[in-house]
């Protein structure tokens, strides 16, 4: 006998979700109780206005504010969410609403996971890498004991409502971060969407990601799809541990860990894809030329390719700590070609030599950038 359980959820990109678009957000709430959990400069921007829309609509929805950062993306925030839930009596029909960063999103995937042993919740995400990354998939976690994401789940929610509306107040160095991700899907698997980066990236930062209009149409579409297509097939991450979605995300988490968070999440993620790519050229994976086109890339989209902090040492301790979460592999993602690339599997597969090599390279290419 087998029990088998399936779920889907929707992602749908609405433009105005404070105006016109307005009326979608109402169908998916519905007339159920919910909570929308917002943080402080979200709210002044965006939650009065929703908030009173929503009770001109006859539904007053509480606002839960919670200062979300990366460095308190604990546990206790999950609780503060829980006990307000449970302050406005939400029941197994209840929603929570997420409305703000990635931050947000997770802690409240985590608290809606715990509530009652599951509750509905909803998503607006309203940072780049919320809208093309953090909020379209499925997980949800918190820091614990020192280890970024250590404790979570895998739990969709019912709905996210990608708004681009909300881009332009975002400050240029988190644009910047949402380009990372844009950049990390895009070199592993659509070469049209990185050409499209390569050529926008100055125009879309100086814009707010409002010009050119049909461009960032395109780029924010195709960012999702290709998310979603590399996520679609093992959601759950319980059919492999070699994803593709993993590249610039096996340095990082101990880079903005050993920073104190101050290295914002796209910009370890880009100086982990610096290293990848320029580990890649040393094992004679990528060409060079087409490595430093890469690099050029982070640089025109106000990204770093290198940090002090990225050492040899870290390195080998982020190794050591992929092979616990990957499964006895490390699965490092290197690209081969812009559009493709490969894993490294296993340690032997990147000998102590290549790292020191690449970090000195990325050392050297970041004098050239500032002569």
């Amino acid at each position: 006998m087998q029990a088998r359980s399936q779920r889907s959820y929707s992602v749908q990109v609405i433009e105005g979700l404070c105006g016109q678009g307005f009326e979608r957000l109402l169908e998916v709430i519905g007339h159920r109780r919910a909570l929308l959990v917002t943080t402080p400069t979200v709210s002044k921007l965006y939650g009065n206005t929703l908030c009173r829309q929503l009770r001109h609509a006859g539904i007053d929805i509480p606002e839960l504010i919670l200062d979300c950062k990366e460095a308190t993306k604990t546990l206790e925030q999950v609780e503060h969410i829980c006990a307000e839930a449970y302050e406005q009596g939400l029941d197994r029909t209840g929603v929570l609403i997420a409305f703000g960063g990635g931050v947000c999103t997770d802690i409240v995937t985590v608290a809606a996971s715990w509530i009652r042993r599951g509750i509905h919740h909803i998503r607006i995400p309203t940072t780049l890498i919320g809208q093309i990354d953090a909020g379209i998939g499925i997980k949800g976690a918190v820091h614990f004991q020192g280890k970024k994401n250590y404790l979570g789940c895998f739990y969709p929610p019912q709905s996210a409502l990608i708004d681009p509306a909300f881009l332009p107040t975002l400050p240029g160095r988190y644009l910047s971060c949402g380009l990372a991700e844009i950049i990390k899907v895009a070199l592993v698997g659509d070469r049209e969407l990185f050409m499209l980066v390569e050529k926008h990236a100055n125009r879309l930062l100086d814009s707010g990601f409002t010009d050119p209009p049909q461009p960032v149409r395109a780029i924010l579409q195709r960012s999702i799809q290709a998310m979603l297509d590399q996520l679609e097939p093992n959601l759950y991450e319980d059919q492999t541990y070699k994803r593709l979605a993993d590249f610039g995300h096996t340095v990082s988490p101990l880079l903005e860990a050993a920073s104190g968070y101050e290295i914002a999440h796209g910009e370890a993620v880009a100086v982990d894809m610096a290293f990848s790519c320029v580990v890649a050229t040393f094992l004679g994976l990528l060409d060079r030329d087409c490595c430093q086109r890469i690099l050029a890339a982070f640089v025109d989209a106000r990204l770093p390719c290198f940090s002090p902090l990225l050492t040899e040492q870290l390195c080998l301790e982020a190794l050591q700590e992929t092979l616990r979460h990957r499964g006895g592999a490390i699965n490092l993602v290197v690209p081969t070609e812009i559009g493709q690339a490969t894993f490294l599997e296993q340690p032997d597969d990147l000998p102590p030599s290549v790292i020191r090599s690449a970090i000195q390279w990325l050392i050297d290419f970041l004098k050239s950038t500032q002569t």
